[in-house]
């Protein structure tokens, strides 16, 4: 078509350094999938248990404190062990760790279904649509690609993740009221925040390079599927025909759920936890078992014993990969399933770096 009229045409608009080029891309993202309904829903469903690990931590702040205002619901701590309700600073790191672990472990599946929402379109509709050459006839690097497709997944999962964890912990420690409270509790912030950083990188690199490997996403969406759920059903299948020790390393979840419980230290937590209901059962049985002399327990008008109070029971410990601590069979330590993200990590850069390469020829 000839162009009968070209002229100067003004530009008004803010100018950026190169070293931000890539949040465009970025901004265009996030803009493309502010339009999907599910992932609006996803997004509202996964800020649901951040809002009970808020309400967690500032309940347990006034249980340290023996607050007035828990005065109504006294009742639902009838059932605790004498020594938690005696003394529940001594049990803060505890707690702190398990609410945080079961947090994260909920967001996780979250944050897989964000992943599979918004990631699968990000590559593979430019590979549809011929788009790469139009990015490249820009002053975009290839690193300026990957960073600003890498943005829209890592904007998402910091969203479910950093914004809820930063928030509770610093609402828990307000309302603990205990200037000891960060030096007992700047573990497991740091952990959460560095299974946090691991999830990012690892789901954020993995799908672009999953995505980099069809033209049609729905093919991609199917893939991530088969990384999330079948390798995940394969590992339990192994583990129960095979029962090696490496056999949880084929599920990639399950990879994500040994390096949490393995940074926050949750198997020696829930250790904690079972040494402590242990003992309120023992003083249980014990104040329930009739004297050397004869003397029983208190009788009731109708002569008869009351009934004796049932001891509470230890919650269910789960060590990694899903056995309890003290497991009935051996298992690789954590540091195992990170180096394996390590290398899912350095496999997808290299997919990315060749697939970009030979699609950038076409400029």
């Amino acid at each position: 078509m000839p162009i009968l009229e070209q002229g100067y045409q003004h530009w008004r608009g803010e100018l950026h350094g190169h070293a931000w080029r890539w949040a465009a891309i970025t901004r265009q993202g996030l803009r493309a999938q502010a339009g999907n309904r599910w992932l609006r829903w996803i997004l509202f469903g996964a800020f649901v248990p951040a809002i009970v690990l808020v309400g967690f931590l500032v309940v347990w702040g006034l249980f340290e404190q023996k607050s007035s205002v828990l005065a109504p619901f006294l009742f639902l701590f009838q059932g605790l062990p004498e020594e938690l309700r005696a003394g529940p600073r001594g049990f803060r790191v505890t707690f702190w760790t398990l609410a945080f672990n079961t947090f994260l472990s909920v967001e996780l599946y979250f944050s897989m279904l964000l992943v599979l929402l918004a990631g699968p379109e990000l590559i593979s509709q430019d590979l549809r649509f011929n788009a790469i050459p139009l990015y490249f006839s820009r002053p975009v690097r290839r690193t300026d690609y990957f960073l600003g497709k890498f943005g829209v997944v890592a904007t998402f999962l910091s969203g479910v993740i950093f914004v809820p964890v930063v928030l509770a912990y610093v609402l828990g420690v307000a309302f603990s009221l205990d200037p000891l409270v960060i030096r007992d509790t700047w573990r497991i912030f740091l952990g959460a925040l560095a299974y946090g950083a691991i999830v990012v990188l690892s789901a954020g690199t993995l799908i672009l390079a999953v995505s980099s490997l069809s033209r049609n996403s729905r093919y991609v969406g199917a893939m991530w599927v088969g990384i999330w759920i079948v390798s995940a059903t394969a590992a339990g299948q192994l583990e129960q025909v095979v029962r090696r020790p490496w056999c949880p390393l084929v599920s990639y979840s399950g990879n994500l759920d040994r390096i949490r419980e393995g940074l926050l230290d949750t198997p020696a937590a829930y250790e904690r936890l079972k040494t402590l209901f242990r003992a309120g059962q023992d003083q249980l049985r014990q104040s329930a078992r009739p004297s050397l002399f004869g003397r029983g327990r208190r009788k009731g008008p109708d002569g008869m014993a009351p009934p004796v109070p049932r001891p509470p029971e230890p919650p269910g410990a789960r060590g990694p990969g899903g056995t309890a601590p003290d497991g009935e069979k051996a298992e690789l330590p954590w540091p195992w399933s990170l180096a394996v993200l390590a290398g899912l990590g350095v496999l997808s850069a290299g997919i990315l770096s060749v697939r970009i390469r030979s699609l950038d020829r076409l400029r």
